[in-house]
C-alpha cells in the first residue's frame, strides 16, 4: 500500500503520516508525486501501518498474526442528541405553525380563483364593460401571483418537505435516545 493509499485509508494528513514515519512532510509529498521512489526501503513503520489496515500485526519472526480485537467506537453524546431533538421539535412547531399561516392566506386567494368563471358569465349589465373585465382580470392575476410566489402550492410541498425532513430526523433522534428515557422513567 503506498503512503497516499495509507492516508486515505486512515485519514490522515501529509503532516501525521511523515510525523509517524520519521520524514519530513515534504519528502512525503515528493514521494507521493513520484519524485522520489522509497519503496524498496519503506520503514518499520509503514509496515506496521498496513499490516494493521489489513487486521494484522508483524510477529517480529517474518509472519503476522490476527490483531487485537479493534476499539470501541466512542458512544453517541446523549446531551448533544437530546439537544438536537429538541431543536427539531421547536422547528416543527414553527413550521406547522407557517403551515397554517400559509394556508390561511392561501384561501381567499383560491376563492377569488373559483369566483372568476362566475364574475366572467354573469349575463346581466354592468356600468362600463372594459372596467368591469379589467377588474376582474386584475382580481385573478393578483391571486395567481401571489399563490405563485408566496403561498400557493409549491411554497406548500416547499414547506412540507422540510417538515417531513424533520420529522423523520426528530423520530430517529427519540428513537436513539428511548432506552435512556425508558430507563429514566
Amino acid at each position: 500500500m503506498d503512503t497516499r493509499a495509507l492516508r486515505a485509508h486512515f485519514g490522515l494528513s501529509q503532516d501525521m503520516l511523515a510525523d509517524w514515519l520519521g520524514v519530513a512532510r515534504s519528502s512525503l509529498a515528493l514521494t507521493e508525486r513520484g519524485y522520489q521512489f522509497t519503496t524498496s526501503s519503506r520503514g518499520a513503520q509503514q509496515v506496521r501501518l498496513e499490516l494493521a489496515a489489513q487486521g494484522l500485526v508483524y510477529d517480529g519472526e517474518g509472519g503476522t498474526f490476527p490483531a487485537p480485537p479493534p476499539l470501541p467506537e466512542p458512544e453517541p453524546n446523549e446531551d448533544k442528541l437530546r439537544y438536537r431533538l429538541r431543536v427539531c421539535q421547536f422547528s416543527i412547531q414553527g413550521l406547522e405553525l407557517e403551515l397554517e399561516i400559509l394556508r390561511r392566506r392561501a384561501d381567499p386567494l383560491k376563492a377569488r380563483l373559483v369566483a372568476v368563471p362566475a364574475l366572467r358569465a354573469y349575463p346581466g349589465p354592468v356600468d362600463n364593460v372594459e372596467d368591469d373585465q379589467d377588474w376582474i382580470t386584475l382580481f385573478e392575476l393578483q391571486a395567481r401571483k401571489q399563490l405563485r410566489t408566496t403561498c400557493g402550492a409549491t411554497t406548500k410541498r416547499l414547506l412540507e418537505a422540510r417538515l417531513a425532513g424533520l420529522r423523520c430526523e426528530a423520530e430517529m433522534l427519540a428513537a436513539e435516545l428511548e432506552p435512556d428515557t425508558a430507563s429514566a422513567s
